[in-house]
């Protein structure tokens, strides 16, 4: 976990460095296989996904900074 009530940037950090790369083989692999217009789909599908993912990060990585607050706060 980041210090004592700091938002937990390593956890957020290794979230989105994931997700960019999966986000990056999955649009590498849907050019080559995929033909010119069901590729502009999948880029839209692969970008939101990857867009809500990283949203979920975040609201995870906030989540788990407000519980070590409270928890701090507590003793």
């Amino acid at each position: 976990m980041s210090g004592e009530g700091s938002f937990d940037t390593a956890r957020l950090g290794r979230l989105l460095l994931l997700i960019g790369f999966v986000t990056a083989v999955s649009l590498l692999t849907s050019a080559r296989v995929l033909p010119g217009d069901l590729f502009s789909v999948a880029v839209v599908a692969i970008g939101s996904i990857a867009l809500v993912t990283a949203i979920i990060g975040f609201l995870i990585a906030a989540g788990a900074t407000y519980d070590d607050q409270v928890h701090s706060a507590e003793r």
